[in-house]
């Protein structure tokens, strides 16, 4: 994936006055990316309580995505922050 549209996608994700739908289809998209600025949004918005539920468990299941293609697990500390929604579909793609 370009860096421009990783950028672009990462702008649409962390604005909390963007659609849910295009910030869900954002945290979606860039499971597709191994940019480190890709995954920190991920996680940022992965453990923010006032993120959409929505748009937490889409970042989970990008953040296990990646994972399972670079081989490069979230910390012990990174997993327990994950809110809920985000965590359970972590844990669908990275069990354990």
């Amino acid at each position: 994936m370009d860096a421009q549209p990783v950028e672009a996608l990462i702008t649409v994700l962390l604005d909390r006055g963007a659609d849910i739908g295009a910030r869900d289809d954002a945290a979606m998209d860039l499971y597709a990316t191994d940019d480190e600025q890709a995954r920190q949004a991920l996680l940022t918005v992965a453990i923010d309580p006032e993120t959409p539920e929505m748009v937490q468990a889409s970042a989970g299941e990008s953040l296990g995505q990646i994972v399972a293609r670079t081989g490069r697990a979230l910390s012990e500390e990174e997993r327990t922050s994950l809110a809920p929604a985000a965590g359970s579909e972590y844990e669908v793609v990275q069990p354990g």
